[in-house]
């Protein structure tokens, strides 16, 4: 496949599927944009004071990265891998083996954080790279920052897009269902959405991103 899937869960454990991109949240290509400027202005306007490494080159990045996600529900190859090669290669010119080592661990811890989520579906393989990317930018402590504040927003955005597409019922009486049988079994049971829920629709978690380091360059770790 040329492209990663990028769709994160709505709720808990929601996983993929192959007709999301026709059933979940998608955005014309205007829209798309609009988006991705309004989340890059926030980006802007949050730096004035504490800017995060690298900063117009995550920005640029996350910007395209969102018209992809909003728009197609995947960040493409294209822009992930070669993204990832100059994070690492700028680093090297700017210091050394050092900045090498810097943009090395932020990746690696990136791809530490996020393999079982990918690994359980909840996110694709396109935020995978993305974040890899970010954290090649950042450097493993701010990452490490970031990525409190992208969970959070990615949580809050697929909460608020299941209540618009009218699915909250349906997970609170499986979240419900699940913790009965859970108890009377004593094995943990989870029952996953039907084919065609709400809650199988998937969110651009490229947005998550954006207004994850929006958040952190306003309030740190502590909020």
């Amino acid at each position: 496949m040329d492209h990663a899937s990028t769709t994160s869960p709505v709720g808990s454990g929601l996983a993929r599927h192959a007709g999301r991109a026709a059933a979940g949240f998608t955005a014309n290509s205007a829209t798309a944009a609009g988006l991705a400027g309004a989340v890059l202005a926030c980006l802007v306007w949050t730096a004035r004071e504490t800017p995060l490494p690298s900063f117009g080159w995550a920005a640029a990045f996350l910007a395209l990265a969102i018209q992809q996600d909003a728009s197609r529900l995947r960040i493409p190859n294209w822009l992930t891998l070669p993204a990832l090669g100059l994070a690492l290669s700028a680093a090297t010119v700017g210091g050394g083996s050092a900045g090498l080592l810097f943009a090395l661990a932020g990746a690696g811890l990136a791809l530490g954080c996020t393999f079982l989520p990918f690994a359980l579906r909840w996110m694709g393989a396109g935020d995978v790279k993305a974040c890899m990317v970010l954290g090649a930018l950042w450097g493993a402590r701010n990452f490490l920052g970031v990525l409190w504040w992208m969970l959070l927003a990615g949580g809050a955005l697929a909460i608020a897009l299941l209540v618009a597409r009218g699915g909250l019922g349906d997970l609170l009486r499986r979240w419900l269902d699940s913790a009965r049988l859970t108890l009377a079994s004593g094995r943990i049971t989870y029952l996953a959405p039907a084919e065609g829920s709400p809650a199988r629709e998937g969110v651009p978690f490229a947005v998550a991103m954006g207004l994850g380091a929006c958040a952190f360059q306003m309030w740190g770790l502590t909020g």
